[in-house]
């Protein structure tokens, strides 16, 4: 992977090779001709109308919601059901079988990486609420934070491990920190809803909740908010105590990167090409800078992996290497599967997304997912819990951060 300390001007910006990119405000006009072309899809409501009303929606049913309204929707025995068998009539049953179970004792919580859903139920039974209100507040004012938080995610989990170190300002060391590396830069954000998020649950529950679970939690709930199924996250996770721009290099894809670069990557970390291929679709929402992709215009080759209209698009938006374009033209605040149909289109913003519609090892998971969605939702909800668990800090490990930027005295 020395392929990443070459010194390129390229840098990770959007959520997978890539990062999680930011989610802009209103339809971009020059694309609009562009987005009808791939699908049919209205952006809905406003950005922070619709998420608002995704993340009330989604939140689990309770027992009661889910339980049967009457008798009638029972299905009822027949007298040979209703009869014991005959030779389990007389089986005698000690005392402990005989007491009936809890819901709570039937049900035994997943466990992942050391990790545990409900990991807060006893200690901190507010936490995820506190986290998710959070993040409402913070979308009425800034639509863009609903794809900062997964990207901030992503790139603290793939350089150190989930344990919240690219959220340090400073490091023991004095070390150069990972908030300095040009994969990171000036346009990671969402450090400041991190912040109120924990000053918020240390008056509610001191020294429980850590910075890197807040950031596993949170990142749910924006793909929530965008429109993605529900899914538990497991906590108990501990905060890291270094942070190091060395580090980042050979940690974060790039937008060049070749699909062999990029499943060796995800291999290093636990994680498979399939994961790779679910895990791109958060380019769903955000988008990506033109220094990012505009290049591939300049090279005949790679611009023949480009759709001629997407190209157009490109060379009149860019009018600087700072300016942006929605990786989903099409549904750009929405959570679905269009992006893949882009991709099988030549639509795609970021060559390292597009290689993925070409390669042999992963374009049939591109075609399975742009004609699965229901399938890519189930799949991408496994696939950030598996992301969640890369190199975790558990039980005594680390520390629980009394703020997140800065280690413990």
């Amino acid at each position: 992977m020395n392929h990443h300390k070459t010194g390129k001007k390229f840098h990770a910006r959007g959520s997978m090779a890539f990062g999680f990119h930011h989610l802009i405000k209103g339809t971009q006009k020059v694309v609009g001709a562009f987005a009808r072309g791939v699908t049919g899809h209205n952006v809905p409501q406003t950005a922070e109308q619709q998420q608002h009303q995704n993340i009330e929606q989604q939140q689990p049913h309770t027992k009661e919601e889910n339980a049967p309204q009457n008798a009638e929707q029972h299905v009822p025995q027949t007298a040979e059901q209703q009869q014991p068998q005959a030779n389990e009539q007389h089986v005698p049953q000690d005392a402990e079988q005989q007491v009936p179970q809890t819901a709570e004792e039937h049900v035994e919580p997943e466990v992942l990486g050391g990790l545990r859903e409900g990991f807060y139920q006893k200690t901190c039974p507010q936490a995820e609420e506190i986290i998710r209100n959070g993040l409402v507040r913070a979308m009425q004012n800034n639509s863009k934070i609903v794809a900062a938080i997964p990207r901030l995610f992503f790139h603290d989990c793939f350089v150190n491990g989930c344990d919240g170190s690219i959220l340090l300002d400073t490091t023991p060391s004095g070390a150069e920190i990972e908030k300095s590396a040009g994969q990171n830069g000036i346009t990671v954000k969402g450090y400041e809803l991190i912040d109120e998020i924990k000053l918020e649950l240390e008056k509610n529950c001191p020294g429980i909740v850590s910075c890197s679970d807040i950031l596993a939690y949170l990142s749910r709930d924006a793909f929530v908010a965008s429109g993605l199924p529900h899914y538990e996250v497991s906590g108990g996770r501990r905060d890291g105590m270094e942070s190091l721009e060395a580090n980042v290099a050979d940690n974060i894809p790039v937008p060049d990167d070749s699909v062999d670069l990029m499943i060796e990557l995800f291999n290093r970390k636990g994680l498979n090409a399939e994961d790779l291929v679910v895990l791109i679709g958060a380019h769903s929402i955000g988008v990506a800078h033109c220094f990012n992709f505009l290049y591939r215009m300049d090279d005949p080759e790679k611009a023949k992996m480009v759709d001629p209209r997407l190209g157009n698009v490109m060379r009149f938006t860019c009018t600087n290497q700072m300016s942006t374009l929605a990786f989903d033209a099409a549904t750009q605040y929405k959570m679905d599967s269009v992006y893949y149909k882009q991709l099988l289109m030549n639509r795609g913003l970021l060559e390292s997304d597009q290689v993925l519609a070409q390669d042999i090892r992963t374009r049939g998971l591109v075609q399975l997912f742009n004609n699965d969605e229901i399938g890519w939702f189930d799949k991408f909800g496994k696939a950030m819990n598996k992301l969640g668990a890369v190199e975790v800090l558990t039980g005594n490990q680390g520390q629980i951060r009394k703020q997140c930027r800065a280690v413990n005295a």
